[in-house]
């Protein structure tokens, strides 16, 4: 495999960033996945808090001895905690060095007024005020639930926009800073995929590096609520409702509010470094592994770390996917640009299963040649015009066919064809093509007209046809090449004669082939 390199370079060159005076992080993380009585169970709040207190442990710089994780707290031991992290915040204040930092997670059922803690309520007036008079210099509040963001805004609230704060150095910023998942009149979602919150994934995955957009190695506070702003609301806009994060800020200084540093990942993980923009699925192992991560990546590229091990990404284009395999060590960078991938179409992952999309629609022109179907005319050329739309188990088409030949022998006569032909393909994607096998019927209006010495007028009629479809496709981007052919069966009304005149009709059966060629363009 290409693109590996050593994640020192990354680390020395911002190594000088970091100010070797580091404020004490005091953190307290706290899930509860029950709510009321009437509230259904949340699969994944606890996990979440596990998931914000590991980042946060592992890259922002909070000590054991000041971190607190609660599961299945009430009120009571949630106001308990907090009041014992500001005593003891309090103490560490009076002590030489930089002055300590308190940021508070909490992921659970809500509403418009406070969060639901099993059958106990705190409300959002109690909570925003003991984290406001938190003897720590800056105080951060994350509240993922439904409904938070009435904590912003008491008499409700509007989606807010993602926030500049235009600082630098941390150890400058003081005050109050509240982010919460969504409108004060919104449901945060969960997601069975990622196993997490929209929410909380979104801004986990932004502090171990996914939102440093300045690629300094320290993700702050504005970058990471910017990011999980919009890949929130990227992620519930494939669901039945808009989920809004909010914010609601006081801080004030010429620092930087930094919640990770990224090179303390040394040692713990590996880098995956992308500069292509896009949205990357990362999955542990293979493609049928448990989803880590989805990451959306901007112009500027992205470095995210990621614990060591083997993982299967997917680059969503839009055509097509970009499969790629990797194998991350500790203390590696792996660039993906520099990784061999695989280009999937769409059309082929819906007939795998993978379903990106429910349909992936396609527009075709071509030409087509067949047998001859009336009694001494020759082979009748064709020109094609198609609509297909794949979808998971087959791929239904609608074709227009245009088509004229000529008499053979002593008849001086055309005929002229117009056919609407509906069909069903059964996909077989090999390595670099795709072969279908599929049935088609149609229904053709045929003018037959003469150019005789005496009297003879148009003859109209209908055929009707049924056949088997052999074609062989090979994709180029978004257009592809297809050939195919097989065999057709018709019913068409033909006139009987006697004598040389025309004495009636009857319908007749013939069998004939069709072979064809046409190039087709996915939307």
């Amino acid at each position: 495999m290409k693109g590996r390199a050593a994640i020192g370079g990354w680390v020395m060159a911002t190594a000088a960033a970091l100010s070797p005076a580091s404020a004490q992080t005091y953190l307290v993380s706290v899930g509860n996945d029950l709510g009321r009585r009437d509230e259904p169970e949340l699969r994944y709040a606890e996990a979440d808090a596990d998931r914000f207190a590991e980042v946060m442990r592992q890259l922002g710089r909070v000590a054991p001895e000041h971190e607190l994780i609660l599961r299945g707290a009430t009120a009571r031991t949630f106001r308990t905690a907090l009041l014992r992290t500001n005593a003891g915040i309090r103490r560490a204040s009076t002590k030489a060095g930089p002055a300590p930092t308190l940021v508070v997670y909490y992921s659970g059922h809500a509403d418009a007024t406070g969060l639901h803690l099993g059958d106990t309520t705190m409300s959002f007036e109690e909570l925003k005020t003991i984290v406001e008079s938190s003897p720590a210099k800056v105080r951060v509040l994350i509240v993922d639930s439904c409904r938070s963001g009435g904590i912003t805004q008491v008499k409700g609230v509007r989606p807010a926009e993602p926030f500049a704060i235009r600082l630098e150095d941390r150890l400058d910023v003081e005050g109050f800073a509240i982010i919460t998942s969504s409108a004060g009149s919104e449901d945060s979602q969960e997601s069975d995929a990622l196993r997490a919150s929209f929410f909380t994934h979104h801004f986990v995955n932004a502090l171990k590096g996914a939102a440093d957009k300045n690629q300094d190695a320290k993700v702050s506070l504005q970058e990471a609520y910017s990011y999980a702003y919009q890949e929130t609301i990227r992620s519930s806009g494939r669901t039945l409702q808009l989920q809004h994060p909010t914010y609601a800020y006081d801080l004030k200084g010429r620092g930087d509010l930094v919640l990770t540093h990224l090179a303390e990942g040394v040692g713990r993980f590996g880098v995956l470094a992308i500069s292509s923009p896009g949205t990357y699925l990362i999955y542990e192992g293979e493609a049928d592994g448990l989803l880590a991560a989805e990451v959306h990546v901007e112009d500027e590229g992205a470095r995210l770390l990621l614990s060591p091990g083997g993982y299967f990404i997917q680059r969503r284009a839009r055509a097509s996917y970009r499969e790629f395999d990797i194998t991350l060590a500790r203390d590696e960078t792996v660039r993906l640009r520099d990784v061999d991938y695989r280009e999937i179409r769409y059309s082929r992952l819906l007939r795998k299963g993978g379903g990106a999309r429910a349909a992936v629609h396609n527009l075709s022109a071509g030409t087509e040649v067949r047998g001859p179907i009336l009694d001494g005319f020759s082979v009748t050329p064709n020109l094609l015009l198609g609509y297909a739309v794949d979808l998971a188990p087959i791929t239904m088409g609608l074709q227009l066919r245009l088509g004229r030949s000529t008499a053979d022998g002593v008849l001086d006569a055309t005929a002229s064809e117009v056919s609407l032909r509906l069909r069903a393909d059964r996909y077989l994607d090999l390595h670099a093509l795709s072969l279908s096998i599929g049935g088609l019927v149609e229904g053709t209006y045929v003018i037959q007209s003469f150019e005789t010495t005496g009297s003879a007028p148009d003859r109209r009629g209908f055929a009707f046809g049924a056949g088997l479809g052999i074609g062989l496709e090979r994709a180029f981007g978004r257009f592809v090449v297809r050939v195919e052919g097989g065999p057709m069966v018709y019913a068409l009304s033909a006139a009987t004669t006697s004598g040389g005149a025309v004495v009636g009709d009857e319908t007749q059966t013939l069998v004939t082939y069709w072979f064809g060629a046409n190039i087709g363009w996915r939307l």
